[in-house]
């Protein structure tokens, strides 16, 4: 019997050891697992966070490419407003200047053969107008040949039929006789043509 007591005791202690290596052999594979897992979690964060990097940096080079293109708009922008106000600038003085090419043309088309030009200038209208420059026309008939008011007439009539779209109105504001010399007169006139709005 004390033999049978004595095996049965070292299967106690067997069994403790088997049980104690199990418990033990469990938790270690637990903590390998755990292990494996975190380190797959990191892993798995490390590319992704590389990833969002990666991403981040991308985007930065677009913005960055962004607010250089953004930088050369607001130059040309900035160009676009000086042009802008040189043009508008040039608008106003063109609208303040009188573009004599296009008028002198129609009036000197526009000449009889027995009337003289002896002055062109621009002055402001007297009258209410919308646009109150006119050109003065002054001149003058020479004696010798036929009625006065006809020649001036013709002349009016001429500039009105040649100017279309130059003038707002043609008037003879002056008629007068002067002397060349004790033997002969000549007829002075002054018209004045209303300039239309540019």
């Amino acid at each position: 019997m004390i033999e049978l007591n004595l095996l049965k005791k070292k299967q106690e202690i067997f069994f403790q050891k088997i049980l104690l290596i199990r418990i033990i052999s469990v938790y270690v594979i637990g903590l390998l697992c755990l292990f494996i897992i975190l380190g797959i979690s990191y892993v798995s964060n490390r590319i992704t966070i590389k990833s969002i990097l990666a991403s981040i940096e991308n985007y930065n080079q677009k913005i960055k490419n962004e607010q250089e293109a953004v930088q050369i708009l607001q130059k040309h922008k900035e160009e676009m407003d000086r042009t802008a106000k040189t043009l508008f600038l040039a608008q106003e003085e063109y609208r303040k200047r009188v573009l004599w090419s296009k008028r002198f043309n129609v009036i000197t088309s526009s000449v009889p053969e027995n009337i003289w030009l002896s002055k062109m200038s621009v002055s402001q209208s007297s009258g209410e107008e919308k646009n109150p420059r006119i050109i003065v026309i002054e001149g003058f008939i020479t004696p010798a040949i036929g009625s006065a008011r006809k020649s001036i007439t013709q002349f009016m009539d001429s500039i009105k039929n040649n100017s279309e779209t130059e003038f707002t109105s043609i008037t003879l504001t002056e008629i007068k006789q002067s002397d060349l010399t004790q033997k002969s007169r000549s007829t002075m006139f002054r018209i004045e043509c209303g300039l239309k709005e540019q």
